[in-house]
């Protein structure tokens, strides 16, 4: 009995120790503390971890959008456009830029031309690529318009007055509610009778009262406001005129034009296809000018005159007042005129009314932006400022899915180049491709990709070589200006000294577009040369019968790589 009282004495002392061991075991797990590395704690390296992570996916959620496409912008410049205004609109993508030469006096355009060639100059000289613009100037044409007003005010016209509509230049730019200069009025009224009702901008509407030689004595019947350079409607305007005075209404413009050193030529209101043919002949003969046509749509369609005929003659289609128009305009717009300049292959640009940066959104889903290649932008008289349009990126439809409206359309697939280069490349897209480059001469092969199937920035490789004549460079230069107005499209112009590796226009493209950040290590890439086979070999940039397609993902740098470019 003693030895088993002793032993449980001693079995008793021994879960004592145990516990106390555990105890003391507990005391330090409350002191004790996990290190990694000697420098933080474990809850501190969870932090950064996770901060880490958020980091990267934000990082490659902002990169995935670089994936979708973009449009093309053109900017009006007035005379309040300052140099801020115009750096922030060339670091956002604005290389096409508007001037209204009807709309502004001699000194006031010189003014507005100097401010945007200091600009660029300025913003060319930060650039490591070269840096092509282009000049879109607006003239008259055969419209009748009316000068500015005293202190360029609006004024109201009442009912029962009378107003003088003359073709005096002493009132161009200083008319009064009683007398008005009118532009081009001279050449029609000789056509103009006692009687007719005329349509003074958007809400005035007048009778003929008295014809003299040089003026129109006009007795308000609908009152209203009348603003600067707002348009007249003349009875039988289109018609009135003979072909002969054609080119006294727009010879002096087209030569103020090629003054300035344009590139574009801004037609509005377009009615008379006869006019129109007229203008295009002497742009072909005499002037190298592009032609945007504001297409008078109502007229057109209310009239059934030949849309087709008139689309042929223009090189751009300006749509200005595309969320303006009542319902039956629109939807000709939309069944007939985009799909036509589509066939055409006649780029549209439209104006969507922004008023602040905020106001794209209410924009973005619409088919409206489906349709067009570029977006026009000017100052907003709400806020003083240009919306500019950062968020340049349209939402994606299912593009992983081809469809195929009719037969015909199935047909024109498997039998034109170029859309079996788009059909190719929308393919491939399938899988999210980040980037498409391409090295042709060939503008067709160039302008093929700037389709809406298309999702992803396209970038032409056009190195300016040492052996490029005049006419070489002059060609770049002027296919550079029109995809500017093309969505998708991205030139890189750049010279030998740029290319310090001496590498071809494929990888320069890929390896700059690295550099600037828009590609990173994994990202899905597709090259594309287009070339025409000769017997021996096979030259790139002549024609378009051979189609050099490779894919490939873009592969980490080198370890000598890294330091190349000095950082």
């Amino acid at each position: 009995m003693v030895v088993e009282k002793e032993a449980t004495l001693h079995l008793d002392s021994e879960s004592i120790e145990v516990e106390e061991e555990q105890q003391t075991d507990e005391d330090r797990l409350d002191k004790f503390k996990v290190r990694l590395n000697g420098q933080h704690d474990l809850e501190q390296r969870l932090k950064d971890f996770k901060a880490a992570c958020e980091a990267h996916e934000k990082h490659a959620r902002r990169h995935r959008r670089k994936r979708y496409y973009h449009l093309g912008l053109m900017a009006k410049l007035v005379c309040e456009t300052t140099h801020d205004e115009m750096r922030r609109m060339l670091e956002n993508g604005t290389y096409t830029f508007h001037v209204d030469t009807v709309a502004n006096k001699p000194d006031e355009l010189t003014t507005i031309l100097d401010t945007m060639n200091i600009a660029i100059s300025a913003h060319s000289v930060e650039r490591e690529l070269r840096l092509t613009t282009g000049l879109a100037v607006e003239i008259n044409g055969e419209c009748c318009r009316v000068g500015r007003l005293r202190n360029n005010c609006t004024v109201m016209m009442v009912r029962g007055s009378v107003v003088t509509l003359t073709t005096d230049d002493a009132y161009r730019y200083l008319g009064f509610k009683e007398i008005v200069y009118v532009i081009n009025l001279r050449a029609y009224l000789s056509s103009v009778q006692l009687g007719d009702i005329l349509m003074i901008g958007k809400e005035v509407r007048g009778r003929v009262v008295k014809t003299l030689r040089e003026a129109l004595a006009v007795m308000i019947i609908d009152p209203g406001l009348l603003a600067s350079y707002d348009f007249i409607e003349l009875p039988r305007q289109c018609h009135a005129l003979s072909p002969e005075v054609y080119p006294d209404l727009y010879m002096k413009d087209l030569k103020l034009a090629e003054s300035l050193n344009a590139n574009y030529v801004i037609l509005p209101k377009i009615r008379c296809k006869n006019f129109l043919r007229a203008v295009r002949d002497s742009l072909n003969a005499q002037f190298k000018l592009k032609l945007i046509g504001m297409i008078d749509f109502e007229y057109i369609r209310s009239n059934m005159l030949d849309l087709l005929g008139i689309i042929k003659l223009v090189d751009y289609i300006w749509i200005p007042d595309m969320f303006n128009v009542n319902c039956c305009v629109y939807n000709y717009i939309m069944e007939d005129v985009m799909p036509i300049s589509h066939c055409q292959n006649k780029p549209v640009i439209g104006t969507v009314p922004l008023e602040r940066c905020s106001d794209f959104k209410r924009y973005e889903l619409h088919e409206f932006l489906w349709k067009i290649d570029a977006i026009h932008i000017q100052k907003s008289p709400w806020c003083n400022k240009y919306p500019l349009i950062v968020k340049k990126l349209m939402p994606i439809k299912d593009y992983r899915v081809g469809v195929v409206q009719n037969k015909m359309m199935l047909k024109h697939i498997l039998t034109s180049y170029q859309t079996i280069v788009n059909f190719i490349i929308r393919t491939i897209c399938s899988i999210e491709c980040q980037a498409i480059f391409l090295f042709s001469r060939c503008e067709n092969a160039s302008v093929a990709l700037s389709r809406v199937e298309i999702y992803c920035p396209v970038y032409l490789m056009m190195p300016l070589e040492e052996t490029d004549d005049e006419d070489a460079i002059n060609c770049k230069l002027d296919l550079a200006r029109a995809l500017h107005l093309r969505r998708n499209m991205h030139p890189v112009l750049y010279t030998k000294d740029v290319n310090e590796c001496n590498y071809n226009p494929i990888e320069f493209g890929v390896d700059f577009m690295r550099k600037k950040g828009c590609l990173e290590v994994g990202d899905f890439v597709v090259t594309l040369e287009v070339g025409m086979e000769d017997n021996e070999n096979v030259t790139l940039g002549i024609g378009d019968d051979v189609c050099i397609l490779r894919a490939f993902y873009v592969a980490p740098l080198l370890a000598c790589e890294k330091f190349k470019y000095g950082s």
